[in-house]
């Protein structure tokens, strides 16, 4: 798999995956969250929540708030990431 030229400077896995807190490095956390919206607007929610999971792992954001009500669907998928 090649890296693209963005990403070379951080892929420490062997595998050539780049981590969540190096795109965060190079790209901010702001454009980070700006994905994550866009993912849900296109209705990719699995996907959203991967990441959310990626960056609460990295403690890279904090949880959200236990009193936050979540959607039926948002629920669902957190159960998902967490499997």
């Amino acid at each position: 798999m090649e890296i693209s030229g963005t990403a070379w400077g951080y892929a420490a896995d062997p595998c050539g995956r780049v981590g969540i807190a190096e795109v965060v490095r190079s790209y901010g956390i702001d454009k980070v969250r700006n994905r994550i919206e866009q993912l849900r607007g296109a209705g990719m929610h699995y996907a959203a929540a991967a990441i959310e999971r990626e960056l609460l792992d990295a403690r890279l954001i904090e949880p959200p708030e236990p009193s936050v009500r979540r959607t039926r669907c948002e629920r669902q998928q957190t159960v998902l990431v967490r499997r």
